[in-house]
């Protein structure tokens, strides 16, 4: 089996800062479809930091299907920040709202005896949390295109195990699912996201390792509940570095041609992503199997062909192809940015190798991702965001 791809040359969708300013501004492209024929992208300017949640991005415009793309107009603004989400079955669209951080005082920590350590912070159970700082549940923004109406609101959320970051700085982070909706073939809507969680049948210790947790809503995202979720269990013998791996985390869960459910797994940079699949509707799935050597911020794409598309990368951007319908086998990984070993590799020297990806057509997708290293006129390297279409053969 192997699917014909034929990758275009890149096109430029923004020239950025120089590549040394840090990490986090003009990174982490997402791509979208606008219901005129136009295409979005929206992409990070502030640092890498919890102190950004909640701030503004930035936000790029194509009017000719990908073959170039401006800066968006303060006036196209609400429309785009509306339509950039999930298309509902009803025809309203659906986003995810990230909440500015909730300050509190540093002395706040000290109440609560299972809090847990967690990088830059620590983690709390949500039920532990005074309920009248901020509701425990996430925030959404629907908005009808036909009206123009954009309702704000939070969702009534079933999340046994939930918790909450508190950082280092003082702040709590208020919850927000990781941006991943997407609608099953009976109409249901599923949410998939990750946390230092819990297990959610006895509610044990927080783990030190990410879990993915996966919920699905009946009512087009006004309640979800939790259906299933996978834990992270190291094992040394199919990855010797297991261990310090962040856990599993960045989920991307999506339908295939025959109807099962399918994720794509990130476990961290120079770790394994890893692929798990759902017979039954979500409610278990099979143990996760390593997908490619590497795998930050996975995506995945089934065109309207039949051939499914996965993105990813840390060090380098790659893509991935089948036209298995039980999405099984898959051809080996094509090259967008190369990979580095692991002894030459500087924190951030290529591309942040998060992906964007969206449908052109039925046989036609569209990447977008970051490469630092274009030289401008002045023989500096600058941070910018590329497209590529990858066309099917």
């Amino acid at each position: 089996m192997r699917v014909d791809l034929k990758i275009d040359d890149p096109v430029m969708a923004i020239m950025g800062p120089e590549s040394k300013v840090g990490w986090g501004p003009f990174q982490f492209p997402e791509i979208g479809n606008l219901p005129d024929g136009r295409l979005t992208m929206r992409y990070h300017l502030g640092q890498d930091i919890a102190e950004e949640y909640g701030k503004e991005k930035g936000w790029l415009v194509s009017d000719d299907n990908g073959d170039s793309w401006r800066e968006a107009l303060d006036a196209e603004m609400p429309q785009l920040k509306g339509l950039f989400g999930t298309k509902l079955p009803n025809g309203k669209y659906l986003r995810v709202i990230t909440p500015k951080n909730c300050p509190v005082d540093k002395d706040f920590i000290k109440s609560f005896p299972n809090r847990a350590r967690a990088r830059d912070g620590w983690t709390l159970p949500a039920e532990d949390i005074p309920k009248d700082l901020f509701p425990m549940s996430w925030q959404y923004g629907i908005y009808d295109p036909v009206t123009g109406e954009d309702e704000i609101y939070f969702c009534d959320l079933d999340f046994p195990g939930m918790t909450v970051r508190l950082l280092d700085s003082g702040a709590l982070v208020r919850p927000f699912p990781y941006d991943n909706l997407c609608v099953a073939p009976d109409g249901t809507l599923w949410q998939a996201t990750y946390c230092w969680g819990r297990n959610p049948e006895n509610l044990g210790h927080t783990s030190p390792y990410f879990a993915c947790y996966f919920f699905q809503s009946t009512d087009n995202g006004r309640s979800f509940k939790l259906k299933s979720w996978i834990q992270y269990l190291p094992d040394t013998n199919d990855f010797p570095d297991a261990f310090i791996c962040e856990g599993f985390c960045e989920p991307y869960l999506s339908f295939l041609p025959d109807g099962s459910m399918v994720t794509l797994i990130r476990t961290g940079i120079f770790a394994p992503c890893y692929i798990a699949h759902s017979y039954d509707g979500g409610n278990t799935w099979t143990k996760p199997e390593k997908f490619d050597r590497i795998g930050v911020f996975p995506q995945i794409l089934t065109l309207d062909c039949g051939v499914t598309l996965a993105s990813y990368g840390r060090p380098g951007v790659f893509v991935r192809a089948t036209d298995d319908p039980h999405g099984k086998e898959w051809d080996a990984p094509v090259e967008i940015l190369p990979y580095i070993d692991k002894k030459l590799w500087i924190w951030g020297m290529d591309s942040c190798s998060y992906t964007g990806l969206t449908a052109l057509d039925e046989r036609t997708a569209i990447l977008a991702y970051s490469d630092f290293s274009i030289i401008d006129e002045e023989g500096k390297k600058r941070k910018c965001l590329m497209t590529r279409k990858i066309h099917i053969g």
